[in-house]
């Protein structure tokens, strides 16, 4: 496929990546993305955005491209030989979706590329995001890419054996008596039977440790 695209195509495959200086964590992950994907096709190139806020000063626009380009060349060396060849950095003020948007259309790009904060529901990725803005406004695919899920432990549900004094008291009491001593005031208060006997139907009443309800 990769070399398909090289071939087939005069102009290289184009990725724009929107890069939050001040979200390390989901841009480094985005970077990662973006570099992979840039490595996977020859000749491909990668152009790095920054947006400041709009009321940013003009004088942080210098220290920001030299943040942005230490910040690119810092990643390129960790990632070795996967860093992608050709990187453009690029920090623009005003709306960040506008201005991704923006930079992929001049520069007639394949996909983009944008981090996303950590949350804790799909929903609240995207509703009201960068992303989500990003993708009304695009005319090329765009990828999000966030923080891998920490791993939860898992839903292990621990089954209790059957308690020898409860099944000698229901022996005993034939179904009319549940729980033995040690359990009758735990049990009764989370959990309710009605017992059906096989001369007595339909269900007679209970000794004050089962409900008669069946609730």
């Amino acid at each position: 496929m990769s070399s398909a695209l090289a071939s087939g195509n005069d102009r290289p495959f184009v990725v724009v990546l929107g890069l939050d200086l001040d979200d390390t964590e989901s841009s480094g992950f985005a970077f990662d993305q973006a570099a992979r994907t840039v490595g996977r096709i020859p000749g491909a190139v990668l152009h790095v955005l920054h947006v400041q806020a709009a009321q940013a000063a003009s004088a942080s626009t210098p220290e920001a491209v030299g943040l942005l380009r230490l910040y690119v060349s810092e990643k390129a060396t960790v990632l070795g030989a996967a860093a992608p060849a050709r990187v453009g950095i690029h920090v623009r003020q005003g709306d960040a979706a506008k201005e991704i948007a923006q930079l992929a259309a001049e520069v007639a790009a394949d996909l983009i590329v944008v981090g996303t904060h950590k949350a804790p529901h799909l929903k609240s990725l995207f509703i009201g995001s960068t992303a989500e803005r990003v993708m009304a406004a695009a005319t090329c695919p765009v990828f999000v890419a966030g923080p891998r899920p920490h791993p939860q432990p898992p839903q292990t549900i621990v089954i209790e054996p059957a308690c020898p004094d409860c099944l000698e008291r229901r022996s005993a009491t034939q179904g009319r008596s549940w729980w033995c001593a040690r359990h009758s005031e735990s049990h009764h208060l989370r959990r309710h039977h009605a017992y059906s006997y096989q001369t007595e139907l339909p269900f007679e009443s209970h000794d004050e440790e089962v409900s008669a309800t069946g609730v």
